[in-house]
């Protein structure tokens, strides 16, 4: 059995602008949890690369249901169904492009801008395997997942630093 009340509800306690407040952090949700908030005040973004629409090239799109055998057997070579929220079509696509693909990238959030750490820093039962062949020891900042690697770090390219004389 459910209770409802017949009070009314100030404007100020219900829809978009009481969701706003509690996201911005004055309402009563950022004062029960401090310690979590100034744990997620530290972490870096994490960078998604964006998949657009192949027909209407908007980016407001959603992961579809796997359907037939076909969708199955293309997940498993990394190709997954997306359905654009904007004009309906249905298409596949890689979460992530094929060349970044041959870099080291984090297989949490798929960030590309990796820290070398040092070997005994990776945790898990696993992690013994890679100190012994002496793979490369990488940790990602924004989901600090800590793993090794055989792939090659992606280079940065460097700002262009002015001239002394300038």
């Amino acid at each position: 059995m459910m209770i409802v009340s017949r009070q009314p509800v100030p404007p100020n306690e219900r829809g978009p602008a009481k969701r706003r407040r509690i996201r911005a952090g004055t309402g009563a949700a950022s004062c029960a949890l401090p310690r979590l908030r100034l744990l997620l005040a530290r972490r870096k973004p994490i960078r998604i690369i964006r998949i657009s629409c192949p027909a209407c090239h908007s980016s407001s799109i959603r992961r579809s249901k796997r359907r037939s055998v076909q969708d199955f057997l293309f997940s498993a070579a990394g190709v997954l169904p997306w359905r654009c929220e904007t004009c309906h079509t249905r298409f596949r696509a890689r979460l992530m492009p094929l060349r970044t693909l041959f870099y080291a990238h984090c297989a949490n959030c798929g960030n590309l801008e990796l820290q070398r750490i040092s070997a005994e820093r990776v945790p898990g039962a696993r992690a013994a395997f890679g100190r012994i062949l002496r793979l490369p020891a990488l940790r990602c900042d924004p989901c600090r997942h800590k793993f090794f690697s055989v792939r090659p770090l992606r280079q940065q390219a460097d700002p262009v630093a002015a001239a002394p004389g300038e």
